[in-house]
């Protein structure tokens, strides 16, 4: 999967983003909570104060004996008399009110004004309508055994949302007259005064006030990001870019590119430094531009030298290797005659390792003399079309004296005519090479195996020897001239390192390729193609 690459202004932009929204959103979020549970308790402090302000209405009305009020009033209308208390004046009828009464009619007051609602509740009332319902009935229970001094219970079944409040009312002196003391519980308590405080308004400010706290929340957090993204792209940003902009022009060969940051901080110090560093490269870069035509021209001279004196040393080689067969061939007959002639064994002895080593001369002066004219080019080939099959049985016939001497095999699949267009004398040098090394490498009384492959394209000849092998960094190398390797198990080295790299020479100049495969300690097999369709 591809790595995924974002710019510095979209992380930091991200960054923001993932710090910003939940830092404020957690602000605003514990904000909007503190204000509903403010507005809570304040809804309950209200319902405290209402429910003090009433108890103390009552008790300044029991510590009166009760208040005498007109009994054809207004305000002494729909209220129950459940104690015959009446007083006659000059101005009429008064009834006495007791504090319960008061209670009642101050309710039914607030009810008429939608303000709040409040009564009293017991669990043995004298009046019905004092019936207590289940709310108060837990109440008033948790009063008796508990010891609570206040309940609460938000209603929000009903569409209406109120606030239930309710606080215990204690049994006093003056209420002996209408309660009696078996109504009374052990803890004092009479009953209870309920209040029922609407919060429909109060939720709905919430609310409105909880939704302008999201709005100003968002808004406030999107200024921030904005603010925050504008000033780092002003100060960080904009200055990145000039200075990721000279450096690709300097990357692309612009020495001459500046970056001009006045920010007076520390991208206008990293600004000054890249220009001091360009200033740098760009004078190196024409010390080195001098430098390097002064080499260029030192190397081309010694080039020319160079080339002057390989086509002497190749001339001279090629030369020395001609006029070396002359004197070579004259000897080559007098060690004839005299093997004809001498007959004392002591002497024909000498007159072997005169005539191996003269041998070996006259193979190193012919390689030289060939590798000369290779390299040379001086070289002339005669392109015809030979039977490759034919040619390598040959090569077999005049070599087996050699394989007989070790008492090697050489086995040859035979795949019948393989008619190729080469130059026979040295396709022949080729395969007389690559056998006799392999004779030369392989283990007494062994097998060398030689395979001929062909296709519509080209022909492969492989010669597998049985010997020490070939270790892998010499395989880089064998068929660099000079370039030599043991010939045996016991590490003596043997040729000059010229027949692999003539061999290399022939096959390339027919458009061919030779090469060498090896398992060591086991066999080593060299291979090499020819085109069958050369033009």
């Amino acid at each position: 999967m591809k790595n995924i690459r974002f710019s510095l202004q979209v992380k930091f932009l991200l960054s923001i983003i993932l710090i910003i929204i939940p830092t404020l959103g957690v602000i605003f979020t514990w904000a909007g909570i503190q204000n509903e549970k403010q507005a809570t308790e304040q809804a309950i402090n209200q319902a405290r104060i209402l429910s003090k302000q009433i108890i103390l209405t009552r008790q300044w009305i029991s510590d009166c004996g009760g208040v005498m009020v007109p009994r054809d009033s207004k305000g002494a209308q729909d209220i129950n008399c459940f104690f015959d208390d009446r007083l006659e004046t000059s101005r009429g009828w008064f009834q006495r009110f007791t504090p319960s009464m008061a209670t009642r009619k101050l309710s039914q007051y607030s009810t008429r004004q939608d303000l709040y609602r409040f009564r009293l509740a017991s669990l043995a009332p004298l009046n019905p309508e004092n019936r207590s319902d289940d709310f108060e009935r837990e109440s008033l229970i948790k009063f008796t055994k508990e010891g609570l001094a206040e309940t609460v219970k938000f209603d929000i079944h009903s569409e209406d949302h109120n606030l239930r409040y309710m606080v215990p009312l204690y049994l006093e002196k003056a209420c002996l007259e209408c309660h009696h003391a078996g109504e009374v519980s052990k803890s004092g308590i009479r009953g209870g005064l309920s209040i029922i405080l609407p919060i429909n308004e109060m939720q709905a400010t919430v609310k409105t006030n909880q939704i302008k706290l999201a709005i100003s929340g968002v808004v406030l957090i999107c200024l921030v990001t904005i603010t925050l993204f504008f000033l780092m792209r002003r100060m960080v940003i904009t200055p990145l870019k000039d200075i990721e902009k000279m450096t690709s022009e300097i990357g692309a060969g612009n020495l001459d590119a500046r970056v001009a940051i006045h920010t007076g901080d520390e991208f206008e110090n990293l600004g000054t430094a890249f220009n001091t560093m360009a200033e740098r490269i760009s004078r190196g870069r024409d010390i080195l531009k001098e430098r390097v035509t002064q080499s260029t021209i030192e190397l081309s001279e010694a080039n020319e030298e160079l080339k002057t004196l390989d086509k002497l040393k190749s001339d001279f080689l090629a030369n020395m290797s001609h006029e070396l067969r002359s004197p070579l061939t004259v000897i080559r007959g007098g060690i004839d005659y005299l093997n004809r002639t001498v007959q004392k064994e002591d002497n024909r002895s000498y007159l072997a390792i005169i005539d191996k080593n003269l041998a070996r001369l006259i193979n190193l002066v012919s390689d030289l003399f060939d590798f000369t004219k290779i390299e040379a080019r001086k070289i002339e080939w005669s392109f015809e079309e030979e039977n490759l099959t034919t040619l390598i049985q040959e090569v077999i016939e005049i070599i087996s004296p050699l394989a007989v001497e070790k008492q090697i095999t050489i086995t040859c699949e035979n795949p019948g005519d393989v008619i190729v267009k080469f130059d026979l004398e040295r396709i022949e040098q080729v395969l007389v090479n690559l056998i006799e090394n392999a004779i030369k490498f392989s283990d007494p009384e062994t097998t060398i195996y030689i395979s001929i492959q062909a296709d519509q394209e080209s022909v492969t000849v492989a010669v597998k020897d049985c010997g020490i092998g070939i270790s892998k960094k010499n395989l880089e190398i064998i068929f660099d001239k000079f370039s030599t390797v043991p010939s045996g198990r016991d590490g003596q080295i043997e040729g000059t390192g010229l027949g692999l790299a003539i061999s290399k020479a022939i096959i390339e100049a027919h458009g061919g390729r030779i090469w060498a495969e090896s398992i060591e300690g086991v066999s080593s097999t060299f291979f090499f193609t020819l085109p069958k369709n050369r033009t």
